[in-house]
């Protein structure tokens, strides 16, 4: 592997078991903290990474198509948005959100 990707994916990796940590962990005062100030910038690294898996006219995922051959376009919902269904929602998944589907 390339010496920057190692060192990218690790300081990500860190970052986000970090956050977990203290999320699941730490006291109140530090959960208050990770979901002020640190959420809004996951979210905003979520939306960065699906912002290009959006389907084109014709239902393909742009992203996907782009990155695959022509006779294996994906059709959208494509594997990024299908596993971070899976992740967030799916009861066999880790999905262990606090909201409520009605919330969603």
């Amino acid at each position: 592997m390339d010496v920057v990707f190692d060192e990218l994916h690790r300081r990500v990796k860190s970052y986000l078991a970090t956050v977990k940590n203290v999320a699941a962990d730490g006291g109140d005062e530090a959960a208050l903290v990770i979901a002020r100030d640190e959420l809004p910038l996951i979210v905003d690294a979520f939306d960065a990474l699906f912002g290009g898996h959006i389907p084109d006219d014709n239902g393909h995922c742009r992203q996907c198509h782009r990155a695959g051959r022509w006779w294996r376009r994906r059709r959208v919902p494509c594997r990024v948005f299908l596993q971070a269904q899976i992740a967030l929602f799916h009861p066999a998944g880790h999905g262990r959100h606090a909201l409520t589907r009605a919330e969603l």
